[in-house]
């Protein structure tokens, strides 16, 4: 049954083959059954002779060769002045040798990609180097070649020949069915015709291929404006067309003819077909037996049948010498006859390369003119002559304009390897020639010079050309080598083509039929198309003849127009505005990107700004209303005007009757007070435009007070009531209308007023400090009367609490500055002020000691009351903000003198007040004032050693410090106190010193640079493992790939054509692809949170993801702008290219006739499109995400990180074109994508739960604490955050925060500080005024995600740093720490003792932490964790009001016991910054077993950066290592 069904099939197949083979293929294909392919369109040419490659691969020989050119100006140029036509052949015969040559022979098709070879142009060659330069070549570009060849000497290169050997009217109908289906008329057997008269073929609107050359305007025709014909060497010249119109008649007056004679055939797919069979045996007939005979000038042997055996294709030196003898007969141009024989034009050949159409349109019959000048025009002499116009004329390309085609023909045969000239006679059984005049001896008697030329030029006959030697054997006709090879190769084709009319077998004709077109001539053809009449169209049509008053002529030179000349073409041009204009926009996107979150950012602040100011003016109003009812003069609303760059702030403005004007804020807080009291005059401007709503007054020694009011008239009723305090206190007032451009351009602002007190505390402090500062040496070089105005500058109360970092209304700062203003004016004088700093900076301790006593004896008597030593503790304990109230403070005053046997005492002398401060004296004694940006100034080592030895004794309270449970700090402290010691000092704390000095370590320094470099790698191992391993990948994948372009894929073309410019942007490719997918998975964070739990945490650093994300994408960035660069020059030298070198791209498809332009390279493809698209995504996204943008416009960065999706999307569409590749993105995307929508998805199932919020709650420094439901199944550890989205504000804008509960809690809260408008909006939102029934909005949760924080519980030691809103992880961390106490869990964590140090400016601003802290030292029995407090806002440890507060903490601990006066804790509190690397040191000394401290810290970057330093340096100084794990807000 199988072999049934085989043999079944095997009868199909013979069938289906015998019934096609009825029908001749266009292509060639099929017609030996045996050999489908023999001779068919695209088949290798024949090498029938062994090639001559120097390597017998594929490289041509030239080297020992002379110049192509060289050979053609030397033998072939033609004696213009002396040349005549040939007596026998006119022109229709000639240009008839290249319709011949195009039906059976198509090579001019060059490889892909381009292969060049030069040829040396001579010096002062007329038409290539006319200017003399003696460096000029002419191009030559490889024929195309069969790409499975060329790889092997076994193998050697073949060339392609794009036609079909056989003569099956490829010249009319093309090589493809598909071709030939568009020059079919619909409906009917004829070729589509223009006009009703079927003179001319429909027009191109098809657009079907053709070769298309510049003409002579150097412009390519635009091919719809071309005739539709099926060959597409068609337009070279007049005649060929004229040629392709004549057998486009000719087929339709077969159709005609066919439809009258056989009325049966109705198909109009037969009819076609059979005028295409008719037509294809005519051609036949007319080239075998009319016209090869004429040109081989002897009989064609009789057909012999059909030869399957016998191979019809073309053979190379057919191709490449044979055949292009006929280019000794084409003359060089086309004489144009009426119907009259009356020359009417002679189009010279030169000059109508492809402008052929032009000259068959130039009149009505202008076709059958030219046809008719051809007739009765004789062609060139057959000698190796050639024209003028084929040897220095011939079309070229747009940047080759005119080409030698002689020399052409000679690099032809080089470019095939045929071999020399005697080779190739000894291969075709001719005799070998021995001397150059053999080759033609009569021709050698009549020119002997030519031969002694070619002597010169070849020196061995050896190295003869094929194509020059063949054509030195011309005698009247083609010598012996060419007629043998002519004759070979037709025979060839005749008796192995199938279709051929003569073959019998094939039954196509009949051999009535065979006879009838054995008689059909061109002359016949010339008679049934009606082109010419009867008496113009002899019987030989390719003959010479004199007919009817129509006699022949030879055209020569003088009788037609010049040659265009030779130039080149630059592609790039009309490209240079779009260049430039491109890659400007390129550059300027990132810059209107920033521009643009610049203007974002502005509208935000615009739009915060005005509801601020309604809310302001609400305020004020409704202040406003209540005050207007009674008071001491009434308030006034208003905006100040601060500066050019700064906002308004609202005001409200109340003039006092004793001449003072108070400015408070919205909220009643006082900005400044004005007084005016004790001035002489005052000057007010006011404004004449604007609505006259500006007022200006100049305050001497002050900054303006510039105001803008709502309207005019609440301007005057606030200059009205100044006015009249001003004169009822007898001062005068100065009102002067100004324009509001020039009050404000005029007014001193508080800007200006603090850049001249920059500069007077710039020169008190170089007098008191002596510093290198001189305001001469300013870059705005200050004058003599600039110094002045710093001299003569005075210091308003509130200028002075501001450099002091306390409040104006600060009973401290009252008294100081009653205490300087020695004139009473109200102000501190430049002398003044600097005799204070000296006094705290320079003078003894006595000194200081006698000031600050005297700013309390306001009375002066050297006596202070229990009372004043009450308000002066009072207003230091106020400045730290402690809360402790007036009896507290009175117990405190009386523990301090009880303590001091002053309890008597009712009055304190100077003498008492220093025995009172005698526990701080080792303090007070180096103690000065902290000014406010200024650095830290001590007294020098000659003052500390006079205090030394006058006797001074430094207290023992540091060992009072020491003795506090566990504090990291006080440890810290007692260690660098202890350094300072005197001997005898030393000796008391010696216990110690001894405990800890036994571990210490002392470092050669050439050792510490390699020290600080090992432990900088130990820390951070993993992230320099892993970074490793990432940029090691990234470059690899650049480095392959640029590898792969630059060698690998040599052959390709591509470098050739973009140089290393394709290897770079392929490399960067590449690597973009990788880092764009791995983007993906640093974002998957509930994959990262569950990696944490498992063994890969210990290994992969997976708290640095969001900072590894950063590294992928500026690394992405780099590559990206790499690649972006790459193809600025890639684009460059494609635009520069022939449409013709652009064949390397498969999936871009160019039209010959089009040249792409550099918008083509941009906007006319889609890899370009999306390109472009690309980087305007990119460049949105990038600059979105910078932290400034994320800081100003979060709901920006929040919605343009969300075209990440189009990103990958255009990246998909951008490769998908496969211009130079495979896509290769997928590989990459595919895995990470999978995993980012898994995670993904999983974080969607979590948000679309909606929870609710049980408890909020405002609390001071702008924070909000939420509470609310836990979900099921909700796991989480202390330090985690998750992200949550408010549905009134976004269901899908999520925002990360820290968990403030602890795992064992059934409720989840967080604590949010409000920065930006989102969190003020949550804020306002969740005020519990506003939902007094407690109804909140509700909110999605997403999480809980991973953090460092997190793996506090991994070490044995862990030290917790968190700096403004950065403690909520700790919150939660305490929490839990405290929890697993309480339960007695403590074993199952590794941690046995946590260190928190809390930074803080105040410890007001987070009073919700201290419930945490002091819920902890209840708990906290063994003292395992130890808080230390550091209030920033206050002054540093060497500020003397500083030393006087520790004396109250000290006492106050001691009365509460043990717990702080400012916080309520037992935790250390201190003022200034920590010292960590002290601390860090104090802390292994502590423990000094444990190898490994674990440290973390969450804050500002600050914060950070001081861990990341000392946890380096306590590394280098100790034996403990120091990890630090961090989080930046």
């Amino acid at each position: 049954m199988k072999s049934l069904v085989i043999y079944t099939a095997f009868l199909y197949n013979v069938f289906f083959l015998v019934e096609s083979h009825k029908v001749q293929r266009f292509d060639g294909w099929y017609n030996n059954l045996a050999y489908p392919n023999w001779g068919s369109a695209g088949e290798s040419l024949i090498h029938n002779i062994t090639s001559a490659y120097i390597d017998l691969t594929y490289i041509p020989r030239l080297d020992d060769l002379p110049s192509a050119r060289d050979v053609s100006n030397l033998l072939f140029r033609q004696d213009i002045a002396n040349t005549s036509g040939h007596s026998k052949r006119n022109a229709l015969f000639a240009y008839f040798g290249q319709v011949v040559t195009y039906e059976i022979v198509d090579s001019d098709q060059v490889s892909c990609p381009a292969e060049l070879l030069t040829i040396s142009v001579p010096k002062c060659d007329e038409a290539f180097d006319s200017a003399c330069r003696g460096n000029g070549v002419m191009p030559y570009e490889r024929i195309k070649y069969n790409t499975d060849t060329g790889q092997s000497p076994n193998n050697p290169r073949r060339q392609i020949n794009s036609a079909s050997s056989y003569i099956d009217a490829s010249f009319v109908y093309g090589t493809s069915s598909v071709r030939a289906s568009f020059l079919r008329q619909p409906g009917t057997g004829k070729l589509a015709s223009l006009d009703l008269w079927e003179k001319f073929p429909d027009l191109n609107t098809v657009r079907l291929p053709y070769h298309t050359f510049p003409n002579k305007d150097n412009k390519i025709a635009n091919p719809e404006t071309l005739w539709r014909f099926g060959d597409e060497h068609v337009y070279e010249n007049p005649a060929l067309l004229s040629f392709g119109v004549l057998f486009f008649r000719y087929h339709n007056s077969l159709v005609q003819k066919i439809t009258r004679q056989n009325t049966n055939i109705t198909s109009a797919v037969d009819v076609f077909y059979k005028a295409r069979q008719w037509l294809t045996a005519s051609l036949q007939n007319i080239i075998m037996y009319e016209w090869l005979p004429k040109l081989l000038n002897t009989e064609v042997p009789t057909y012999e049948g059909y030869k399957g055996n016998l191979e019809p294709g073309i053979t190379a030196v057919f191709d490449a010498a044979a055949i292009r003898y006929i280019l000794t007969l084409i003359p060089m141009g086309i004489r144009v006859l009426d119907d009259k024989c009356t020359t009417k034009n002679k189009v010279r050949l030169c000059t109508s390369y492809f402008d052929s159409q032009r000259v068959l349109t130039n009149h009505e019959h202008a076709f059958e003119d030219v046809i008719r000048g051809l007739l009765f025009q004789e062609a060139e002499k057959e000698d190796m002559k050639v024209v003028p116009d084929i040897l220095d004329k011939f079309f070229g390309p747009l940047h080759y304009s005119r080409h030698d085609h002689v020399s052409y023909t000679i690099m032809k045969g080089r470019d095939y390897g045929l071999p020399d000239y005697n080779t190739v006679r000894q291969c075709i059984g001719l005799r070998p020639i021995k001397t150059f005049e053999d080759i033609n001896p009569k021709l050698a008697r009549e020119n002997p010079l030519l031969f002694n030329k070619t002597r010169h030029l070849y020196g061995d006959i050896s190295k003869l050309d094929l194509f020059v030697g063949g054509m030195l054997e011309t005698n009247d006709g083609p010598g012996e080598l060419f007629t043998t090879i002519i004759q070979n190769q037709f025979y060839n084709i005749r008796h192995g083509d199938w279709f051929w009319f003569e073959n019998t077998k094939s039954k196509i004709f009949t051999d009535e039929e065979i006879e009838e077109i054995k008689n059909i001539k061109l002359s016949d053809i010339l008679l049934s198309t009606n082109t010419l009449e009867h008496e113009h169209v002899p019987e030989d049509a390719f003959s010479v003849h004199n007919l009817s008053g129509c006699n022949s002529e030879y055209l020569s030179a003088e009788q037609m127009s010049s040659c265009p000349d030779h130039h080149g073409y630059d592609y790039f041009k009309g490209s240079e505005l779009s260049f430039i204009i491109l890659w400007t926009c390129f550059g300027i996107i990132p810059f209107v990107c920033i521009l643009s979150a610049y203007a974002a950012a502005k509208c935000r602040n615009w739009k915060h700004a005005n509801v601020v100011r309604k809310m302001q003016t609400r305020t004020m109003k409704t202040g406003g209303r209540s005050s207007f009812s009674g008071g001491e003069g009434s308030k006034h609303m208003a905006y100040e005007w601060l500066d050019e760059k700064e906002d308004e702030r609202a005001v409200v403005l109340k003039v006092k009757p004793q001449c003072e004007i108070e400015v408070d804020s919205c909220t009643g807080r006082r900005l400044r007070t004005i007084k005016l009291f004790n001035q002489e005059s005052v000057y007010m401007m006011t404004s004449s435009n604007k609505g006259r709503t500006y007022t200006s007054i100049k305050v001497p020694k002050e900054y303006d007070l510039v105001l803008r009011f709502n309207n005019s008239a609440d301007r005057q009723m606030f200059e009205n009531e100044v006015t009249r305090a001003l004169e009822a206190n007898q001062i005068q007032c100065n009102v002067v209308e100004e324009r509001a451009q020039y009050i404000l351009k005029s007014a001193f602002t508080q800007k200006k007023r603090n850049l001249r007190l920059e500069k007077f505390f710039k020169s008190v402090f170089s007098e008191a400090f002596q510093m290198d500062y001189d305001p001469n040496l300013e870059d705005d070089q200050l004058e003599r009367q600039q110094t002045n105005e710093i001299l003569e500058t005075e210091l308003t109360k509130e200028e002075f609490a501001q450099a002091l970092a306390v409040k104006p209304n600060s009973e401290f700062v009252e008294n100081m500055f009653t205490m300087l203003d020695t004139d009473r004016n109200g102000y501190i004088s430049f002398r003044d002020f600097l005799h204070m700093v000296v006094i705290f900076s320079k003078g003894s301790c006595q000194e200081k000691l006698q000031t600050i006593f005297g700013m309390f004896d306001v009375e002066g008597r050297g006596i202070l009351q229990k009372a004043d030593l009450t308000r002066m503790f009072s207003s230091l304990l106020d400045m730290a903000n402690s809360n402790l109230n007036k009896a507290a403070v009175n117990t405190l005053i009386e523990s301090i003198c009880k303590e001091h046997g002053l309890e008597e005492h009712t009055e304190i002398n100077f003498e008492n007040f220093c025995q009172i401060l005698s526990p701080q004296m080792d303090k007070l004694w180096n103690a000065g004032l902290d000014w406010k940006g200024r650095r830290k100034c001590l007294p020098n080592n000659n003052e500390k050693k006079r205090g030394s030895e006058n006797g001074r004794r430094r207290s023992s309270a540091s060992h009072e410090i020491i003795k506090r449970k566990g504090s990291v700090a006080s440890l810290s402290q007692a260690t660098e106190e202890d350094g300072n010691r005197t001997p005898t000092d030393s000796r008391r704390s010696s216990d110690v010193r001894t405990r800890f000095i036994a571990i210490r370590e002392e470092y050669h320094p050439a050792k510490a640079k390699l020290k600080t470099f090992t432990h900088f790698i130990e820390n951070n191992r993993q992230h320099i493992f892993f970074l490793v391993i990432f940029f090691g990948a990234t470059f690899a994948l650049f480095a392959e790939r640029f590898y792969h372009y630059t060698v690998e894929r040599e052959h390709s073309g591509l470098r050739m054509i973009m140089s290393y410019g394709i290897s770079v942007t392929r490399g960067a490719a590449a690597a973009m692809s990788f880092t764009f997918s791995i983007l993906l998975l640093t974002m998957c964070r509930n994959l990262i949170t569950w990696l944490r739990g498992t063994f890969l945490n210990l290994y992969v650093p997976f708290d640095s993801h969001v900072a590894f994300h950063k590294v992928v994408a500026w690394t992405a960035l780099f590559f990206t702008c790499l690649h972006i660069i790459g193809y600025g020059f890639n684009f460059y030298h494609l635009t520069t290219q022939p449409t013709s070198h652009l064949c390397i791209f498969d999936s871009i498809v160019l039209r010959s006739e089009f040249q792409p332009t550099f918008n083509f390279w941009f906007f006319g493809n889609m890899t370009g499109f999306t390109g472009v698209l690309l980087v305007i995504c990119i460049c949105i996204i990038y600059v979105y995400a910078t932290q400034t943008a994320r800081r100003l416009i979060f709901n920006g960065f929040w919605l343009t990180h969300k075209l990440i999706v189009v990103m990958y999307i255009l990246t998909i569409l951008h490769g998908a074109s496969t211009i130079v590749q495979k896509p290769m993105f997928f590989a990459y995307f595919i895995g990470p994508a999978i995993l980012f929508t898994i995670d993904k998805m999983i974080s969607m199932s979590r948000k679309k739960t909606e929870l609710d919020v049980i408890r909020a709650e405002k609390l001071p420094s702008d924070i909000t604490h939420i509470e609310f439901k836990r979900p099921a199944n909700f796991d989480y550890q202390s330090g985690q955050w998750v992200r949550i989205a408010c549905l009134t504000h976004g269901a899908n804008e999520y925002h990360p925060f820290t968990l403030t509960s602890a795992p064992h809690e059934d409720t989840l809260s967080l604590h949010i500080r409000a920065l930006g408008p989102w969190t003020w909006n949550i804020r306002q939102e969740f005020d519990p005024e506003n939902h007094r029934d407690g109804s909140y909005p509700h909110i999605y949760l997403d999480g809980p995600y991973g953090a460092g924080q997190q793996d506090w519980y991994q070490y044995e030691v862990s030290v917790l740093v968190g700096a403004g809103i950065g403690v909520t992880p700790y919150a939660s961390i305490l929490k839990d720490f405290v929890h697993m106490a309480s339960i007695k869990n403590m074993f199952k964590m590794k941690c046995q003792k946590l260190y928190f140090i809390w930074v803080t400016g105040s410890q007001r601003h987070f009073e919700w932490l201290l419930d945490i802290i002091r819920e902890v030292e209840d708990v906290d029995e063994k003292g395992l964790v130890s808080v230390d407090i550091f209030i920033t806002q206050f002054f540093q440890q060497f500020d003397m009001r500083t030393a006087m507060l520790y004396i109250c903490e000290e006492h106050f601990q001691k009365l509460s016991g043990g717990r702080s006066v400012f916080t309520g804790l037992k935790a250390s509190t201190h003022f200034g910054r920590p010292q960590l690397n002290s601390m860090f040191n104090a802390v292994h000394r502590a423990h000094p077993m444990v190898k490994k401290i674990g440290v973390f810290s969450c804050g500002p970057p600050g914060i950070t950066k001081s861990v990341e330093r000392g946890c380096i340096e306590a590394s280098n100084n100790t034996r403990a290592l120091f990890e630090h794990h961090f989080e930046n807000f």
